[in-house]
């Protein structure tokens, strides 16, 4: 093994100029979710130049490169390949030029890094164990509507008789060549509600002939924020947050149409129903005591990202003895940021890891932006861990 990293590690040594470029390119032309055709274009072009294969999903953005060794199963590796609608506000001179569009999230990072163990895997093809698949799926920022539920649809797990896939997302608040980890739930889920109260106008100095649907309202905002935590479990992860509300009316009428936005975070199935179930409960609950109605819709987003047991104590043991010791930090809380990734841990074992990109603004800021080293950094772990397989 020590021989194959050498080999890497000159492989690396030549291709990290591209590879930077291949970054740059692809940053300064960000498209969203499902729209991501120029990009599918530079990372086909990048890999069939390497001499790696790549194949377009069925009717969709993004596609796979597939080393073929004829082994019996095969590692899979997932890279996300949209932007953010957000208008980029840095000095780089790789700047974002499609105007409000930019990569916020990292995920021209973890484009280049899913290049890279392409390109170096399919170079020592003879030394794997598995076949691989590295797959780079679109509209993993399209909650709930992201793309591994589609590509999983169109049979891709089967297809590729992948038998355990990874994943990785660049972090801010960890340095480049530190990664986060741990067994079993890593992300929350991610649902998204809208609750509709429905009133009765009336003149704002006779408000006892309306029903005031601001102050309805109010009370369910604050009984599903605040209150409904008192029944769950305190050890129990739940979080309900309110992003939005919007009104009709004027200043001097009791208004009768209020529409609250918010998203609900759980690490538990269990939680997830119970917070569903009892928002439509306290909601309806509320406005029939104050005589009026609620229309309540749930939409289930992407479930719980939970890291499979075997795969996560093999990993954490390789990347330990790969980084040391105080790089690979283990006693972490999930985080309740949505990951599409988490469909794939519904269907094969699957592990999800936080990279280390020392970045001082937040995933999502008009100014994050991860250090180049990163990019080393994943394809090197990555790589020879996949070959230790």
């Amino acid at each position: 093994m020590d021989n194959i990293g050498d080999m890497i590690k000159d492989s690396l040594k030549s291709y990290m100029c591209e590879l930077n470029g291949l970054r740059e390119e692809i940053h300064r032309k960000p498209e969203l979710g499902y729209k991501e055709y120029n990009t599918t274009k530079l990372i086909k072009e990048f890999l069939n130049k390497k001499e790696v294969e790549f194949y377009n999903f069925d009717n969709l953005t993004g596609g796979y490169a597939y080393i073929d060794c004829k082994k019996d199963k095969t590692i899979g590796f997932r890279a996300d390949i949209d932007a953010l609608p957000i208008l980029e506000n840095t000095c780089i001179n790789f700047k974002s030029e499609n105007k409000g569009t930019m990569h916020a999230c990292g995920h021209d990072v973890h484009i280049t890094i899913a290049a890279g163990i392409a390109v170096i895997l399919n170079s020592l093809k003879e030394y794997l164990n598995y076949n691989v698949a590295i797959i780079f799926q679109p509209a993993e920022e399209s909650n709930p509507n992201g793309g591994a539920r589609l590509i999983i649809e169109q049979g891709i797990i089967d297809k590729l008789n992948l038998s355990e896939i990874y994943g990785l997302h660049v972090w801010p608040k960890y340095n480049v060549g530190q990664i986060a980890i741990k067994e079993g739930p890593l992300m929350g889920s991610s649902d998204k509600f809208t609750i509709k109260v429905i009133g009765k106008n009336a003149h704002a100095a006779e408000p006892h002939i309306g029903v005031d649907a601001i102050s309805i309202a109010i009370d369910i905002i604050n009984a599903i924020e605040h209150k409904l935590r008192r029944e769950i479990d305190p050890f129990e992860v739940a979080l309900v947050s309110i992003g939005s509300i919007n009104s009709t009316g004027r200043y001097n009428v009791i208004c009768d149409n209020v529409e609250i936005g918010g998203t609900i975070r759980t690490i538990s199935k269990s939680t997830r129903t119970f917070v569903h179930r009892r928002i439509e409960e306290i909601s309806t609950q509320i406005a029939n005591a104050f005589n009026g109605e609620v229309i309540v819709d749930i939409s289930d987003g992407y479930p719980v990202l939970e890291n499979n047991g075997e795969l996560s104590r093999r990993f954490i043991k390789y990347s330990t003895n790969y980084l040391g010791e105080s790089n690979v930090i283990t006693n972490i809380n999930p985080s309740l940021i949505g990951e599409d990734f988490s469909f794939y841990c519904t269907e094969v074992p699957s592990l999800y890891f936080f990279l280390g990109c020392e970045s001082k603004y937040s995933l999502h800021s008009d100014k994050f932006l991860p250090k180049e080293g990163t990019i080393y950094t994943g394809i090197d772990l990555m790589s020879k861990y996949i070959l230790s397989r």
